[in-house]
């Protein structure tokens, strides 16, 4: 008897979970970038405002940009509320889907990165970088995170690497990127990011004398 009656509650969570808006169909998840390895969705979620219910079901890295009070909840659930922290960077393996809503409690905009992980490829293993500008943040088996601080006026370079790199600006700023041979100058504000493709080495130079931080993935 057990076995029959949770047959027909799987089957009805499956179809709730069909049934739902994929969290890059949310309007309020913005698909920027996408290629094989990373869907780049930039959030912005203004005071008092609330999403649709989405359905999270991707390994994904969560970088957080503002100190905004927020609520969830997931569907069928009780909501939970809690404080966003600027600068906080999480991976999340979403080993089970997640189906939830998100509203701004604040005064102030929300604005979160969801980097999705999407690659079908078979990762490959990769040690992690070494220098005396990163932070080490986590390592998965798809991924490796890091912070990345330059100090005024300093530079940093990193090595090519097999499958790319996505690079995310934490802080406002003025610097100099160098991707191989090609060169910008660039106004950062936060959530300004580059793709670096595999093969291709990195130049960082900070241009002014306040600290401006990156998050680092660096692809397997």
């Amino acid at each position: 008897m057990q076995k029959s009656t949770c047959l027909p509650v799987l089957f009805i969570i499956c179809i709730s979970t069909a049934a739902q808006k994929h969290v890059r169909d949310e309007p309020r998840h913005h698909n920027v970038f996408e290629n094989e390895f990373v869907r780049i969705l930039d959030v912005h979620l203004g005071p008092k405002d609330t999403t649709e219910y989405h359905l999270h079901n991707t390994p994904s890295v969560f970088i957080v940009f503002t100190n905004t009070n927020v609520g969830s909840q997931l569907l069928g659930g009780k909501p939970e509320e809690g404080a966003n922290v600027s600068g906080t960077i999480s991976f999340d393996s979403i080993a089970q889907p997640r189906i939830h809503r998100v509203w701004n409690k604040d005064t102030n905009w929300f604005h979160v990165i969801d980097a999705e992980l999407v690659t079908k490829k078979k990762p490959i293993q990769l040690p992690a970088l070494k220098n005396a500008a990163l932070k080490i943040l986590f390592t998965e088996e798809l991924v490796n995170g890091y912070e990345l601080d330059l100090k005024g006026f300093n530079a940093v370079s990193l090595p090519a690497s097999a499958r790319g790199y996505l690079l995310v600006s934490l802080d406002a700023g003025e610097a100099t990127i160098k991707i191989n041979d090609a060169v910008q100058q660039r106004s950062l504000k936060q959530g300004h990011y580059n793709w670096v493709d595999a093969g291709k080495k990195i130049y960082l130079l900070n241009k002014k004398a306040s600290e401006v931080r990156f998050v680092l993935l660096q692809f397997k």
